[in-house]
């Protein structure tokens, strides 16, 4: 259920962190985690989380939160690595949609997380032995087995 707008919220930027969306929950709450953590980091900001597809929240619905929280310009940020199909027509056609259902918003995106050159020192990072404390561990990073698919192996 929307929130009512509050006049302290009235025109606070809203982040909206979008990416591909993936059956597995465990993947998906990691989106999840990171909205949370810059909500806590900025307050002043109104911040949400969507995936693309194959999981809540959707895109759509996302936005609609953040304009109903009172966000009067939305930066969308795209949490892929590369310019793939969904960031080049897929993305583009969901803001050009959430427009023209929230005129009065301004809806931006960013380029996809893989330009941004502080990659390339993470993969520098990695091969130098350098731990970022706060990466996963490859155990950790991997996706879990489904049960089903733990005993199918069997």
């Amino acid at each position: 259920m929307p929130r009512r707008r509050d006049e302290s919220e009235k025109g606070r930027p809203g982040l909206l962190i979008v990416d591909h969306g993936t059956r597995s929950p465990r993947a998906n709450a990691r989106l999840a985690a990171l909205a949370a953590e810059i909500r806590r980091d900025r307050p002043d900001w109104i911040v949400g989380h969507a995936h693309m597809e194959l999981a809540e929240p959707d895109f759509e619905g996302a936005i609609a939160r953040l304009v109903d929280a009172g966000a009067e310009r939305i930066l969308v940020h795209l949490h892929f690595l590369g310019e793939g199909y969904h960031v080049r027509e897929t993305i583009p056609s969901l803001i050009a949609a959430a427009r023209r259902c929230h005129p009065t918003v301004s809806i931006e995106a960013t380029p996809p997380l893989g330009d941004d050159p502080r990659i390339k020192q993470i993969v520098l990072d990695r091969m130098e032995g350098t731990k970022d404390e706060n990466a996963p561990t490859p155990e950790e990073a991997a996706p879990q087995s489904s049960p089903a698919r733990q005993s199918s192996k069997a």
